[in-house]
């Protein structure tokens, strides 16, 4: 998350966008400030009328655990009144709860209207002069905003379009399909040569009535031969999956700062898939993410071996910058992107890591986005189940991303 200081509410309008990611549109925006610094933005889409007062009381439960000091309200419509309601539920409950309200503003059609357009200390009607309101700020003209330009933020049109960019992206996944199945097949060959998993002998066998006769049934000994070699094709699978390729020199690339031509990362299909499955060693994927996002997993609980794979190859070291986070988090994205759904375990696992890493860096949107795509492939993803529960009830990281250098 990128804390910035802003002076007026035209300032943290023009802002908003670029910290969440994308232009908003029926929704109500709440910016939450602590320490007179912009903190965690969170947005809720307009609910019909009768839902008013359930969203904005779920809505607030979240908000609060936050504990903020002041926030910004604002809602985005098209017709007139559309988001009244739920603005003013959300501004008698953070009253109620002590948080100091900033401004009420509503945008529409490219202008806002807030305290400054309204009759002192009411929410209804507008002084004479400024019923029209005022012209939404260029972003160029905002400095704050300006700086964000400054690192590459581009805001994307809508909501479902950031939404899309965790989705698979059938124009570039095919390929790395065809590699995963390549390194299934490799797999099962070593394994499981004579197919003993593919004919079910590790299923349960029904017992038989003794007074029926199965005239079908093995002699005892070919059974038992049968279970022999199950036991020993599924100790080549722990021992196989004990010792998976963690591919360092990979994973090396997603972690390297960008150059200063801008970042040229790039993995091969069959680069992709071998990344992928190196994340069944959960050791390894949690070392992952420790080293992308210190802020959500302590450098200090990453196992030993993996840390020693990461020094030796990952040679600029973890990201100790929201800024190196967010890099990673783009390059997080495009493999994501590839990895298709078809392959559920390897597409919950990358979407669960880039859902730990939004989450570090404030992007709840790419985060709640994320975990959703996990956890449609792969429903008991338990990472993922976890990280859901903590977007679900707001818990923010406890180590602040400015300390992580000392």
């Amino acid at each position: 998350m990128t804390s910035v200081k802003i002076s007026t509410t035209d300032e943290l309008l023009a802002l908003l966008p670029h910290q969440l990611g994308y232009r908003l549109e029926q929704c109500v925006a709440v910016v939450l400030v602590t320490d007179r610094i912009v903190g965690p933005v969170a947005r809720v889409d307009l609910p019909p009328e009768k839902d008013v007062r359930g969203t904005a009381d779920h809505f607030l439960q979240s908000l609060l655990r936050i504990e903020p000091q002041m926030a910004l309200l604002v809602g985005h419509d098209t017709v007139a009144g559309e988001s009244r309601s739920l603005l003013r539920a959300l501004h008698r409950g953070l009253l109620h709860a002590g948080v100091g309200i900033i401004d009420h503003v509503v945008v529409r059609d490219g202008r806002w209207w807030g305290w400054c357009c309204r009759p002192a200390d009411e929410l209804d009607g507008l002084l004479a002069d400024h019923v029209d309101g005022h012209p939404m700020p260029d972003d160029a003209a905002v400095p704050a905003v300006a700086e964000f330009i400054a690192r590459g933020s581009a805001p994307l049109a809508s909501r479902s379009e950031l939404g899309a960019l965790v989705l698979e992206d059938a124009a570039v996944s095919e390929g790395v399909g065809d590699a995963l199945s390549d390194l299934w097949d490799a797999f099962c060959d070593d394994v499981d040569p004579d197919g003993l998993l593919e004919l079910g002998f590790d299923a349960a066998e029904p017992e038989l009535d003794d007074d029926v006769e199965d005239d079908d049934a093995e002699p005892d000994g070919e059974d038992d031969s049968a279970a022999d070699g199950l036991d020993e094709v599924r100790l080549r699978v722990r021992d196989r999956l004990a010792s998976v390729d963690r591919v360092p020199d990979l994973w090396a690339r997603v972690l390297a700062p960008p150059g200063e031509r801008g970042d040229t990362f790039a993995v091969s299909d069959r680069e992709l898939a071998l990344m992928a499955c190196s994340l069944v060693d959960k050791q390894w994927r949690d070392a992952l993410v420790a080293w992308m996002s210190p802020v959500m997993f302590p450098l200090d609980e990453v196992d030993g071996g993996s840390r020693e794979l990461l020094r030796t190859h990952a040679v600029a070291g973890p990201a100790l910058t929201c800024e190196q986070s967010q890099a990673v988090l783009r390059r997080l994205l495009g493999l994501g992107a590839r990895i298709p759904d078809t392959w559920p375990h390897e597409a919950a696992a990358v979407c669960t890591m880039t859902a730990c890493v939004a989450w570090g860096v404030g992007d709840g949107s790419i985060a709640g986005d994320a975990v959703t795509r996990a956890l449609r492939v792969e429903p008991h993803y338990r990472l993922a189940e976890l990280l859901s529960q903590m977007i679900e009830v707001q818990l923010r990281p406890r180590r602040p991303w400015p300390g992580l250098a000392a």
